[in-house]
């Protein structure tokens, strides 16, 4: 059964970040979601509901070679699928484009699987973060400071795998190391 809708999630943030900073943030909320989300943690951190004896019991769950955690990672296909879908100033949106994906997605939020109607019980809300979360958590990686331009230029060069442009600003200045790992580690350069 397809998704009746596409998953989408506005996270508010301060309007000041520029485009390059929003984009960093976003795939910072991204990572933080899909490690939440492997701890067994929903949107507002509280458990994931179990798995029920019968389904436990099931072909299907002993084929897959489940485990008894419940981390919604069973080829791990719909949280590689999250994407920062758009931003604006003051504003992210992360979520699914339409697809298999975004219906696997579905149905872990409303408890559907599949089902024309979903069940709270069995819902598993993933997709978004706390306000607290994704200021003590994201945005505190991200100072709007004085050094806001530096900042940004780090994680464009990042971004764009500029490993020399890096270690010539890290020699410059000792204190764009920390960022500049950062930054090395988020884009995966």
């Amino acid at each position: 059964m397809s998704a009746k809708k596409q998953w989408i999630v506005p996270i508010a943030i301060p309007k000041e970040y520029s485009k390059e900073f929003r984009t960093a943030i976003g795939q910072t909320i991204v990572e933080f979601i899909r490690d939440r989300s492997d701890k067994s943690l929903d949107k507002n951190n509280k458990p994931f509901p179990k798995y029920t004896k019968q389904y436990m019991k099931s072909l299907d769950f002993r084929v897959s070679g489940k485990s008894k955690k419940v981390d919604l990672k069973l080829s791990g296909d719909m949280l590689a699928a999250i994407e920062v879908l758009s931003s604006k100033p003051g504003e992210i949106k992360i979520g699914f484009k339409k697809g298999i994906e975004n219906d696997k997605a579905e149905g872990n939020i409303i408890g559907s699987y599949g089902k024309p109607k979903g069940s709270p019980s069995k819902a598993r809300d993933f997709l978004g973060i706390t306000k607290k979360d994704l200021e003590n958590k994201i945005l505190s990686q991200f100072p709007l400071d004085e050094n806001q331009e530096l900042n940004e230029e780090i994680l464009r060069l990042a971004r764009e795998g500029k490993d020399k442009q890096l270690n010539k600003l890290r020699a410059e200045d000792k204190d764009n190391a920390i960022l500049i790992s950062f930054a090395k580690d988020l884009y995966g350069k």
